[in-house]
């Protein structure tokens, strides 16, 4: 008999390559959800963001800024805002709308986010205080917009 040589054989290499990629996909999986909880609580906090720069404006002027407002240089909000985020994304921004139990909300009509991210949104919409509909409807991941309350 011959004495075998000192390495690993092919069937060990495939062994190995599997166990790793099966790892790799694991760690996939985990970042992609880690990503998706990131940009929900992104808009989350892009939405207190606006909130208290209407609060302020409101404070200063008397009045709501208008029912729908852009987020750009024109916007009489922009100057209380402490940092800008992707307009793209947000779009319009609606301002000190009334509901019809007399509570003032701020929202994005029309957020365009993966579902992925609507999904998160959505669990955590009981804790954030958000609604899906401008008419004060509970906040699913099949809402178009998320609004949330002014006061």
């Amino acid at each position: 008999m011959k004495a075998r040589k000192g390495g690993f054989t092919l069937v060990e290499l495939l062994i190995v390559i599997m166990i790793i990629a099966i790892l790799a996909g694991m760690m996939l999986l985990a970042t992609g959800s880690a990503t998706e909880n990131a940009e929900a609580t992104k808009v989350i906090n892009d939405l207190r963001n606006v909130k208290g720069a209407a609060l302020m404006y409101y404070a200063e002027n008397n009045s709501w800024p208008g029912a729908a407002a852009a987020i750009d240089a024109t916007t009489s909000i922009e100057p209380y805002m402490d940092r800008s985020f992707d307009v793209a994304k947000y779009g319009q921004v609606q301002v000190g709308a009334e509901l019809a139990d007399g509570r003032q909300f701020i929202g994005f009509p029309t957020l365009t986010v993966p579902n992925g991210v609507k999904n998160k949104l959505a669990s955590k919409a009981t804790d954030s205080g958000l609604f899906g509909t401008n008419a004060g409807g509970n906040y699913t991941n099949a809402s178009a917009g998320v609004f949330m309350n002014m006061k």
